[in-house]
Order: C-alpha cells, then sequence, then structure tokens
C-alpha cells in the first residue's frame, strides 16, 4: 500500500510539468501550423509593396530585406498619394473587381440552393428512369466535368447571342452555376447521407411537413457541408478564366 502511494505522490509531482510540456507542444504545433496557413496571405500583401526586382530575388521581410514601395498600388489608383484623385484605373479595376464578386457569390449561393435540393432529393428518393437509378444520374452530374470548356465555348457563345445574355452578369452567374453544380451536387449528397433518416421520420411524426423537416431538421445539421460548398464553389468561379 505504501509502494502505490509513494507512485501516486511521485506521479502528482510530475504531472505539472509534463502538463507544461504537453501544453507548450500543442501550441507550438498549432501556431506552426498557423504560420504555414497565413503565411500565402502575408506573401500576397508583402509582395503588393515590392518592385519586380525584390520579387524575383524572393525578399520576404519588409524593411530588412527590401524597402516597401507603393508603386503596384499607386499603378491602380489605391496609394494613400492617389486615392483621393480621379482615377480611371481605379474605376476600371473596382468595376472589374465587383463584377468578380457578384458573379461568384451569386453563382455559388445559386448553386448551393439547386444543388441541395438535387442532393437530397437523391438521398431520400428512389428514382429510375429507364436504366437510370439514383447511383446513374449521380454520376451522369459529376461525369460532366469530364467534359473540357473550351467544347462549350462556342455553343455558348451562339446561344447567349441569340437571347440576348452575351456580355450580362446574368449569363455569367448561370454559366458558373452550371459549372460548378455537380461539385455540390456530390459534396451535399454524402453530407445528407450521413443524416440519420430517423430524424426525418420523427419530425414528420410531430406534424412538421416535408419541407418544414427539410428546413428545421436537416439543413442546420448539413449547413458545415453547405458553407463547406460554398466555399469551394466561391473559390472554382473566382479562378475561371476561360
Amino acid at each position: 500500500m505504501s509502494v502505490q502511494t509513494t507512485e501516486y505522490v511521485a506521479s502528482e509531482i510530475r504531472s505539472p510539468a509534463s502538463f507544461l510540456a504537453s501544453r507548450v507542444f500543442i501550441y507550438g504545433a498549432l501556431a506552426f501550423w498557423a504560420f504555414i496557413c497565413l503565411f500565402p496571405i502575408y506573401w500576397t500583401v508583402t509582395t503588393s509593396f515590392k518592385t519586380a526586382v525584390d520579387v524575383t530575388q524572393g525578399h520576404l521581410i519588409p524593411f530588412v530585406d527590401f524597402q516597401p514601395d507603393w508603386k503596384g498600388w499607386r499603378s491602380l489608383g489605391l496609394s494613400p498619394d492617389s486615392i483621393f484623385q480621379t482615377s480611371t484605373v481605379r474605376e476600371e479595376f473596382l468595376k472589374r473587381f465587383m463584377n468578380s464578386v457578384i458573379t461568384s457569390v451569386g453563382a455559388s449561393s445559386l448553386a448551393i440552393v439547386i444543388g441541395s435540393l438535387a442532393a437530397y432529393g437523391l438521398t431520400r428518393y428512389r428514382y429510375r428512369f429507364a436504366w437510370f437509378k439514383n447511383e446513374d444520374i449521380s454520376f451522369f452530374f459529376l461525369s460532366q466535368l469530364i467534359l473540357p470548356p473550351v467544347v462549350l465555348a462556342l455553343p455558348f457563345l451562339v446561344l447567349y447571342r441569340e437571347v440576348g445574355l452575351l456580355d450580362t452578369r446574368i449569363g455569367l452567374i448561370l454559366l458558373y452555376t452550371l459549372m460548378v453544380l455537380p461539385i455540390v451536387i456530390w459534396i451535399m449528397r454524402d453530407q445528407f447521407n450521413s443524416i440519420p433518416v430517423e430524424l426525418e421520420e420523427a419530425a414528420l411524426v410531430d406534424g412538421l411537413s416535408i419541407w418544414g423537416a427539410f428546413f428545421r431538421i436537416v439543413m442546420p445539421i448539413a449547413l458545415p457541408g453547405m458553407v463547406a460548398a460554398f466555399i469551394l464553389a466561391m473559390v472554382l468561379c473566382w479562378n475561371e478564366y476561360f
């Protein structure tokens, strides 16, 4: 009994040191990972204050490796000495930037709404069109990503010219929605599959409609997946250039 007591006291004496060591290791690892995740942002911000020579030579630390310069910001009319002056370049840049924001957010939001409803239907109901079943329909959506965008460029150009959507935000939003919709459907399909059907059945027994069960039970649980799908769709729409 005395041996066990001695070992217990010894472990209690060692516990503060081991606890401190574990805390240092955990927070050190988190700090290192945070540095890795935030470094691209730091690189982007500092690069905007570099000249071409500083960029090519890989200088990293301002005022140590290189002297910050407002030349890049001044070229867009966004430097402190030009932001309050009239600038055609700045107006054009902000106009194009807002076009990208509106197009990306609009297409991603529309894709989330349509893709979530489509994915919910594929996970909760059984469909059959000729030999197509739910799995075949899901694969059909994903297979649309195999088609190169350049193949669709001319048909969409002709179609948009006929319906009056050429060079419009609405036309671009619809096109980008079509581009990211298969990915959203597959992400949300897996998300809805992870939610037990018994939760919706209990909600229906309590008097909720199908839409009520979807909005009040399923959607709050699937919200993290929707956010992840929205971010991925947003990135794809923002980076799409062709």
